[in-house]
């Protein structure tokens, strides 16, 4: 079972390569050829990478946004209303005899 899913996973791997234009067959007379297009492969990496440290660094941006409202939160005069965990709606109707 383990090498069927291994196979199959290297089938949709190379459908991959040829829809995304990095991989291409060519068959001549009594030859058959396999290109690596390296420009395609190197070009769309390139591209993944950069869309990659732009979602980091949003992230990180949020992050700081996040951290920068907690501190200004912390740091403030106003006091704080702390939230009970438990439901007083609840606590009632365990208090109902039965």
């Amino acid at each position: 079972m383990q090498n069927v899913i291994i196979i199959v996973l290297i089938i949709v791997a190379i459908v991959a390569m040829v829809l995304g234009g990095w991989v291409s067959f060519a068959d001549r007379d009594d030859s058959a050829t396999i290109t690596i297009h390296k420009n395609e492969v190197e070009e769309d990496t390139e591209q993944a990478v950069k869309k990659g440290e732009e979602i980091v660094q949003d992230a990180a941006r949020e992050g700081r946004k996040l951290f920068d409202g907690v501190e200004d939160a912390a740091d403030s005069d106003e006091p704080v209303t702390q939230e009970s965990d438990s439901d007083p709606d609840q606590a009632k109707v365990l208090k109902t005899p039965r």
